[in-house]
């Protein structure tokens, strides 16, 4: 029974494939972006990517819109535990962000190379939106040119909570 099968369709209604509730999408930008989500059935014309809820012809038209295209993912690069969520490419080289919900500091960016494999240079986060700002800062850099230093998060003193 396809009570829990996602669609994805073009912005003209013509299906392009199907998925699994919990399966995952690697959606791809013109800039090099990559974004690996995972996709959750809401009903025959909802599903959740990541953690927003859409139309499935609302995916279909930001997509064509910003020139990306999505595709399914049977399984989902891991590296040591992390599975890479974001990727972009500046020349050869590629940052990375990936997630491991059992790790102590579940976030981290890393670095790598398009023509070996692994990564290195890892720097490790509590919080999705302070690795999100590494990652950002780390491609900028590389773009740019300019100066990179790891995103550092304030620390909250104690005597702030209060």
């Amino acid at each position: 029974m396809d009570d829990k099968i996602i669609r994805f369709i073009d912005t003209q209604y013509n299906e392009l494939f199907r998925i699994p509730d919990g399966g995952y999408v690697q959606i791809e930008y013109p800039d090099g972006n990559t974004k690996i989500r995972q996709c959750h059935y809401n009903d025959a014309t909802h599903t959740i990517v990541g953690t927003t809820l859409y139309h499935i012809h609302q995916i279909a038209d930001s997509l064509e819109k910003a020139g990306g295209t999505v595709a399914p993912v049977a399984k989902p690069e891991t590296v040591h535990g992390y599975m890479i969520t974001d990727r972009t490419y500046i020349g050869d080289i590629s940052i990375v962000l990936a997630h491991n919900p059992s790790a102590v500091q579940p976030y981290v960016t890393w670095q790598g190379h398009r023509q070996h494999e692994g990564y290195d240079w890892g720097h490790y986060y509590s919080k999705r939106m302070d690795a999100e700002r590494d990652f950002f800062l780390r491609a900028d850099a590389q773009r740019t040119g300019a100066p990179y230093e790891p995103y550092r998060p304030e620390r909250q003193n104690r005597d702030d909570a209060r």
